[in-house]
């Protein structure tokens, strides 16, 4: 068994104003996933503001009368009218009973009855009689009134909650185009270094090979191979956002033996690799211009030097060092400030709050220790 007021509350729930209220708010958020996956990209954005504010205005009036198209068996006054209605009209027979009960008993069935203050009852109007004439009348309001209330409720007051779904969708679609111009920038300034890299490497590269071919060396065809090894790695693989740490190991290695095959027994070498595995990832030619520099201002035919490369793994987190004595003063040029300029910028781009970067320059040496945060 259900109560009578169960019951009225879900008679409301099924009403036709309830019903339109929840269609209206319903459109309303597919007007919001409307304007921002398609009428702000598509036609605002592109500048073709008249086909959009046109479609912003039909979408309003579909919203305020597609409800009442769908749902027109009643009027939304008529419907809260005679839900109330019925209300009152319960409250107001239960206390018109306790009244009655509580009044003393009526007086004798005589028609020649007349009260002391002598006023005669015989032709009182009834209060059923008298509410037509003097009472105010009950009723649904006139239709003039139902189509001013239709307009206001509909076209005024609906204004609301649609411009509240207008503006949500229009900044939101400002904040996420904001950001994807924020990436685009910068991808654009990576790539911008990464090209401004590439070809400060292959000149150093070609100077190799070409000091290989001026003394007749036997390594000159093997230079040319590892070479081409090289090359194709920068073209295949430093386009990608990240790569392999082994795999870019194994092509700076191919670099470092392309610079050994023109130096002497006058430089002392050293190269330590420990705890490289194959699921950590770095940024592709991170780590080139820092060896690029210490073959650059280390390698002297006339004068004894040292470099030493090492590099360790623990836990994704990378531990690069190079050292190298200065024998080569001559070097210096502004392709090397370039060079390390957009190193640390590329570091900073990508990764931010993630490394630590120590340079030193001491009595004719230079070190350089990278940290490296490798996690995802």
């Amino acid at each position: 068994m259900s109560s009578p007021e169960l019951d009225s509350n879900l008679s409301l729930l099924k009403s036709s104003g309830f019903l339109r209220d929840f269609s209206r708010y319903f459109l309303l958020i597919v007007f919001f996933y409307i304007n921002l996956g398609f009428l702000l990209p598509k036609l605002y954005d592109k500048r073709r503001l008249l086909l959009y504010w046109a479609g912003v205005f039909v979408s309003y009036v579909w919203i305020s009368t597609l409800p009442f198209l769908m749902f027109p068996n009643q009027h939304r006054n008529d419907d809260e009218f005679d839900f109330f209605q019925n209300k009152i009209s319960k409250t107001a027979g239960q206390s018109n009973q306790n009244e009655l009960r509580d009044l003393p008993p009526p007086p004798p069935n005589d028609l020649d009855f007349i009260p002391e203050n002598g006023r005669d009852f015989t032709n009182q109007k009834s209060p059923s009689d008298m509410q037509g004439s003097e009472g105010r009348q009950v009723g649904p309001p006139p239709p003039m009134l139902r189509q001013n209330n239709f307009f206001v409720r509909n076209y005024v007051m609906g204004i609301l909650p649609f411009l509240l779904s207008f503006f949500s969708s229009f900044f939101l679609h400002q904040s996420i185009k904001k950001k994807e111009m924020e990436r685009a920038k910068a991808k654009a300034d990576l790539l911008n270094l990464r090209y401004q890299l590439q070809p400060h490497f292959l000149f150093n590269t070609l100077n190799s090979i070409y000091s290989l071919i001026l003394i007749k060396s036997d390594d000159a065809s093997e230079g040319i191979l590892k070479l081409s090894n090289v090359m194709r790695y920068i073209v295949e693989e430093s386009e990608n956002d990240f790569v392999l740490l082994s795999k870019e190991l194994f092509y700076i290695k191919d670099y470092i033996a392309l610079q050994l095959m023109r130096t002497d027994e006058s430089l002392d070498f050293d190269y330590k690799e420990n705890g490289v595995t194959n699921d950590v990832k770095i940024v592709p030619m991170i780590l080139l211009n820092y060896i690029e520099n210490a073959f650059k201002y280390g390698v002297n035919a006339e004068e004894n030097s040292k470099i030493s490369i090492e590099v360790n793994v623990k836990d994704e987190t990378l531990n690069f060092k190079v050292f190298n004595n200065i024998v080569n003063h001559s070097a210096a040029d502004e392709s090397t400030k370039v060079g390390m300029k957009n190193t640390t910028e590329r570091l900073e781009k990508l990764y931010p709050g993630k490394y630590t970067l120590n340079v030193e320059e001491i009595s004719g040496t230079y070190s350089v220790e990278l940290n490296l945060d490798l996690s995802a």
